[in-house]
């Protein structure tokens, strides 16, 4: 009832703000779900030192795939300047808030803007928002803060990323002034309204007790413990100082019959899950692990008998390569597998409502960072040397470029002719480059029929853009023309 209640308000405002509903806005039966995995950072090149330090490769990474370019509107992609000028990857590069805009709402919009036009004069519809528009419900997974820019694009509307408190209210409760406005605090500006009827889960880093980024805070996490369990409010869990049981509890809420909507606060010191190292070791068990998150996530919203659009985001994938740590980033991906693979298991569940036959499941990244390559200079294509516990140990800054490599050094500090090159970062900021997608189930083929351009290297690529109306078709939106709809 509460849903359906939140959603007549939500068209109802729509139709204000429009002057129209989305054309059908209500789709029949059977229930249709989509499950979208959003590798935050995670290059072709992040995958392959994964695949080889596990010597083996995820089984998504064998469903049905083609290539994205990941640009803003302020960049572009040109495949013949790509692989003629080894630095035209790194110029005009995107930043999170950009692409994600785009892969959920289908518009290229400028840096920093954050489910809005370029212009900010606009505010632009996401496919979460289609998803409550046709009666399902909602949810958001990430292992950094749920107002960061890749989780703030699916559920909200900012005219910059950095105002992490009023995309927080909006993601949390669909008002960016919920707990505060902008005479208060000025993280609470740069809101474009309701976003309505609110979540059903949010689950995510940036527990303000243990981190104090402007993205999250106190006031919020006292206004959701203080709701907790009642009546059309979230179940709320939180990381616990000393209790090493984060997942468990979180798990043992969300298989609660009666727990309708849930939200989870976890996270460190950085605002992410404490880093997962390749060797499995990093990560603090007061914190849930991703695929615990995903897991309760999909247990909760597997109640809605409409289905649902859930986006888990591997986060802190670009938090390590932000910081050319190699070590650090295969164990993030392999946080990013396991989290797939558990989601993969649920749709095979034949207790589960969901199937491949009602199911698109995408697995791809919003941009690439760090310009990982096989040695300095050296185009992306070429593989990546021995990636193991013994080069993640020689991996150090070289004095030459300033940035993390992993060779055999002579002990000058330098790479130079001779010497064995594992890889190299070639950027502490994000590319252009084109990024992998890989998808399976409802409308999956659809996405290798669309070619927005041929690489020379890569073979035929889409646009982030693309992305959206193939899942607005997989939730059942049947116009064969669709344009992004902008909310005025």
């Amino acid at each position: 009832m509460f849903k359906r209640i939140w959603l007549s308000l939500a068209l109802v405002c729509l139709l204000a703000w429009d002057g129209r509903q989305p054309a059908n806005a209500n789709p029949a039966p059977p229930p249709r779900y989509l499950i979208v995995f959003i590798g935050d950072g995670m290059g072709a090149n992040h995958l392959q030192a994964a695949n080889t330090f596990a010597d083996s490769t995820p089984e998504y990474q064998g469903w049905t795939n083609t290539w994205m370019s990941t640009y803003s509107i302020t960049g572009s992609y040109d495949p013949v300047i790509m692989w003629d000028d080894f630095n035209a990857p790194k110029q005009s590069p995107t930043d999170s808030a950009a692409a994600a805009t785009a892969l959920f709402s289908g518009a290229k919009t400028a840096n920093n803007r954050l489910g809005v036009s370029a212009d900010g004069g606009a505010r632009l519809a996401s496919i979460a928002e289609w998803a409550r528009w046709s009666g399902r419900a909602v949810g958001a997974v990430s292992s950094v803060q749920l107002s960061h820019a890749t989780p703030g694009a699916w559920l909200a509307h900012n005219d910059s990323r950095t105002n992490g408190f009023a995309i927080a209210d909006e993601a949390l409760w669909g008002d960016p002034n919920t707990t505060g406005t902008p005479a208060i605090d000025a993280r609470y500006a740069g809101g474009h309204g309701l976003s309505l009827p609110p979540p059903e889960v949010l689950i995510s880093g940036g527990h303000p007790a243990w981190n104090s980024a402007a993205y999250l805070n106190q006031t919020m996490v006292d206004k959701l413990q203080g709701e907790s369990n009642l009546p059309g409010a979230f179940t709320f869990v939180q990381r616990i100082d000393g209790s090493p049981d984060g997942g468990a509890r979180l798990l043992a809420a969300a298989s609660a019959i009666t727990t309708t909507r849930l939200a989870g606060l976890f996270g460190g010191a950085g605002g992410n899950l404490e880093f997962r190292l390749a060797n499995g070791t990093g990560a603090s068990s007061e914190n849930p692990t991703l695929a615990q998150m995903t897991l309760a996530a999909l247990q909760v919203l597997q109640r809605d008998p409409d289905g649902f659009a859930l986006m888990i985001e591997g986060g802190a994938i670009d938090w390590a390569s932000h910081s050319n740590n190699m070590d650090q980033m295969i164990g993030e991906v392999f946080d990013f597998n396991a989290a797939i693979q558990t989601a993969i298991q649920w749709v095979e569940d034949l207790s589960t409502p969901s199937d491949w036959e009602n199911t698109l499941f995408i697995v791809t990244a919003d941009h690439e960072t760090g310009y990982l390559t096989q040695s300095p200079g050296v185009f992306p294509n070429q593989p990546l040397g021995e990636v193991s516990e013994r080069t993640l140990n020689l991996e150090k800054t070289d004095s030459i470029s300033g940035l993390r490599a992993s060779w055999e050094d002579d002990g000058d500090g330098k790479i130079e002719a001779g010497e064995a090159v594992y890889w190299a970062w070639n950027s502490t900021q994000h590319t252009n480059s084109l990024v992998r997608l890989f998808a399976k189930g409802l409308g999956a083929e659809a996405l290798t029929q669309i070619v927005r351009g041929t690489d020379p290297v890569r073979g035929s690529y889409l646009d982030n853009t693309d992305l959206f109306p193939v899942m607005r078709q997989a939730l059942g939106y049947t116009h064969a023309v669709w344009l992004p709809v902008i909310i005025r």
